[in-house]
């Protein structure tokens, strides 16, 4: 019994330096000094790989292909490695794959086990999003009518024309009748000395700045400018407006409240798309304008709904008009001061005034604005570019403390000298 207790423990110990020796033998090896490259951290993926598939075709007769689109920097520093190590580091840091075939080895991504996920719960780094931007513009018809402005330039694909679409002179209109004729005459509400054309391209310069105007002339007023960044092919949504209670009843007779959501809603979907080089979106909108009445039976919601699909470029913009709503105001009218007296005043108050139910006419204008966010890789290609860059800065100050000129400098020198 002892002896084989001796025996177990002697085996244990020698694995380990079994395969010290194992290590010092590999590692020992020769190789071949056309093997060995040596590729700085900051080459491109492609580059790296270009280099090494020509090292594999002298050796081994295979080429080496990627068919995963990375030119990033290989974020790696190989130094006089043989070019096999060397295509295993740098798959492995940037966190890919290889397949080694009879006349090839193909580099592409890792297949991510996605069993449990969903297109809504799982996104790849090369996810794409899409920004986007919108104006919610109010405003009064009542007003917009009386001031001839015509809402048609937001609607003008070749560009906006302000002086041209407002009532800058006297109208007069003559009427005829079996009694006699009678003529109106229409004053100018405010004057534009010229027309101001301009595209619909600049969000700041053109559609944003009418749209301040008309507040300032009290026609409308912006009632938000929301900003929601969506994910390729999801849904967002923006609401402006509060969400109501109707009580209902289910199916075991208990009362419940059941919740519906009004006011200016929005819902888009961006699909994007790459062809011939371009990309370009399109754009799903679901556009909802809503106000809840409540009856004395039961509460009715008045809607205007726009569904449409816009196909855009990355920083265009486009508006949807055409969301009407009507508010009733009640409003006190007659003979000042004597129509606001109380009721016991003799009845004056109804002698004096009387009530007026007033529609208010309002209209929601929507300007959207698209545009394509980086993908994670570029963001990281971005930072460790700006990384670079600083460093090369950093470089530069203190190349300049001891007064010693930079490489590149004196390298474009000699090249003037010759």
């Amino acid at each position: 019994m002892k002896k084989i207790i001796l025996f177990v423990i002697t085996f244990l110990i020698s694995i380990p330096i079994l395969g010290q020796r194992e290590l010092e033998k590999s590692l020992n090896e020769f190789v071949n000094p056309d093997e060995l490259v040596s590729i700085s951290e900051y080459t491109p993926f492609d580059k790296a790989l270009e280099i090494l598939s020509q090292i594999s075709e002298k050796k081994t007769g295979k080429r080496i292909i990627s068919t995963a689109e990375v030119v990033t920097p290989i974020g790696v520093e190989i130094n006089k490695l043989p070019y096999m190590k060397a295509l295993v580091i740098i798959i492995q840091y940037n966190n890919l794959v290889f397949e080694e075939k009879e006349n090839v080895i193909i580099v592409h991504k890792k297949t991510v086990d996605a069993k449990n996920l969903t297109d809504e719960t799982f996104a790849s780094v090369d996810s794409r999003e899409v920004k986007i931007s919108a104006i919610f513009f109010e405003a009064d018809v009542n007003e917009i009518q009386e001031r001839g402005i015509n809402w048609e330039w937001l609607f003008s694909s070749n560009g906006i024309s302000i002086g041209t679409k407002l009532r800058t002179f006297s109208e007069t209109k003559e009427q005829t009748n079996s009694s006699g004729s009678s003529s109106t005459e229409t004053p100018p509400e405010y004057l534009l000395n010229t027309a101001h054309e301009f595209t619909s391209g600049d969000w700041t310069g053109s559609v944003e700045g009418v749209l301040q105007f008309f507040e300032s002339e009290n026609l409308g007023e912006v009632i938000a400018r929301p900003k929601v960044t969506v994910r390729d092919k999801m849904k967002g949504r923006i609401q402006i407006g509060s969400d109501i209670s109707i009580k209902q009843r289910d199916f075991a007779g208990n009362v419940i409240d059941a919740f519906f959501s009004t006011g200016t809603i929005i819902e888009v979907t961006p699909y994007i798309y790459s062809e011939d080089q371009q990309d370009y979106i399109l754009l799903k909108v679901n556009a909802e304008r809503s106000s809840a009445i409540p009856g004395e039976i039961t509460t009715e919601i008045k809607k205007t709904v726009v569904t449409t699909d816009l196909l855009m470029l990355s920083g265009e913009e486009k508006a949807i008009g055409g969301l009407f709503v009507n508010e009733e105001v009640n409003v006190r009218q007659g003979i000042p001061f004597l129509k606001d007296l109380p009721w016991w005043v003799f009845g004056i108050r109804y002698l004096a005034g009387y009530d007026k139910i007033t529609v208010n006419k309002k209209e929601v204008i929507i300007v959207l604005q698209v545009e394509l966010v980086p993908t994670l890789k570029e963001r990281v290609a971005q930072k460790k570019m700006n990384i670079m860059e600083r460093e090369i800065l950093e470089d530069h100050e203190n190349l300049k403390k001891f007064k010693v000129k930079p490489f590149r400098d004196v390298d474009d020198k000699a090249k003037l000298n010759d």
